[in-house]
């Protein structure tokens, strides 16, 4: 059975989708830029409709016209904060004053600004923050750019908690361990594991090669949280961009549980539910694909979600919502059956939804 899915047209390419901590929410990002007029550069909290997968805008956070899009989003899992990775205008940023990285909380249903950092030493336009994310508790955030520049902040004083790391090479993910102890981070060549504490590398891989002969590139890393939790996964792109493939390591001995090949294209995004259950991403064929993290098998696959390859995806915490964004100025909202078959016991499930076993409606967070 197909799963229930609704796409809707934005009006501005998407580059973040990131859900809040309540099970409605969900945060969105992205614009057009400062060469694009008329196109907005945004963020917005969305209500989605659990029955209909409507969309519905909250609130809105409007950047300048000569500002950047939106790039990243980071929600507070307790607090109603929110990072955005935004640049600032040109010519601020090539006198070095790029307040590239917003902090905004929600109160009374309406962003209101916090204050702004600069997490970016480039004056090249070109770069930005493309990384922001928290520990499960809250007390720390990770800034990652296309410049390389890896910094990890304390909150909410937002001060260094251990000196700036260069990868020399843009970062293309990074994701704290469920404990808030080690982080991953990857660019295109290299994975490192960091201890939070001291900046030491515990772990890392360097040049990916699959199958013994297939040269590849580092695209996402998630650690395993709750059920999946004691395992790292990486995802691998062919740089011939004809295979996908994605690897899960054990964090303990750092040895590789296992492997698979995941498709004939590359991925563009991916990430993990909640629960740490699920796994899912975007390809360059337009196609959104969920699998399970224990086996690492297909629970489905939807083809031509979007008429550009994805951006972002996020699933809800429940893990039973999946978003995803592209370029083309479209979500999509699609229900998701289990891994297991069985919705999980500790989550209300939504209404109407046909994969799972029981028809009760979300609980209001």
């Amino acid at each position: 059975m197909a799963p229930p899915r609704k796409k809707t047209t934005l009006g501005f390419p998407v580059f973040a989708v990131t859900w809040t901590p309540s099970r409605h929410r969900v945060t969105i990002g992205g614009g057009g830029g400062p060469t694009k007029a008329g196109v907005k550069n945004a963020m917005i909290l969305y209500d989605v409709d659990p029955n209909t997968l409507d969309v519905k805008p909250v609130t809105e956070q409007l950047f300048g016209k000569k500002d950047d899009g939106c790039m990243s989003i980071a929600v507070h899992p307790k607090e109603k904060a929110f990072v955005a990775g935004v640049n600032s205008p040109e010519e601020q940023m090539k006198a070095g004053q790029n307040e590239n990285c917003r902090v905004f909380f929600l109160r009374n249903e309406v962003f209101t600004a916090k204050g702004a950092h600069k997490t970016l030493d480039s004056t090249d336009p070109f770069f930005h923050q493309k990384i922001s994310r928290f520990t499960e508790d809250g007390k720390i955030l990770v800034t990652g750019n296309t410049d390389g520049k890896l910094s990890i902040w304390t909150w909410p004083d937002f001060k260094p908690a251990i000196p700036p790391i260069d990868h020399k090479g843009e970062i293309v993910d990074a994701d704290f361990s469920p404990d808030g102890k080690q982080l991953v981070s990857v660019t295109a060549t290299i994975c490192y594991v960091t201890d939070v504490s001291n900046a030491k590398t515990l772990w890392s891989i360097e040049k990916p090669v699959m199958k013994k002969t297939i040269k590849s590139e580092f695209r996402a890393s998630r650690f395993g949280v709750r059920t999946s939790e004691g395992y790292l996964f990486l995802v691998i792109n062919a740089k011939d961009r004809k295979r996908a493939f994605i690897c899960k390591w054990q964090v303990k001995g750092w040895k590789l549980h296992r492997q698979k090949g995941i498709g004939s294209k590359p991925v563009t995004a991916f990430t993990i539910s909640k629960t740490g259950a699920l796994l899912a991403f975007g390809a360059a064929d337009l196609s959104v694909n969920v699998i399970s993290a224990k086996g690492l098998q297909t629970i489905y696959r939807i083809p031509n979600v979007h008429d550009f390859p994805l951006t972002a995806l996020d699933f809800d915490p429940t893990g039973q919502i999946l978003v995803s964004g592209s370029a083309d100025g479209t979500v999509h909202v699609a229900l998701v059956p289990p891994a297991s078959g069985k919705p999980p016991d500790s989550q209300p499930l939504v209404a109407g939804n046909p994969f799972c076993t029981r028809d009760r409606a979300f609980n209001s967070a």
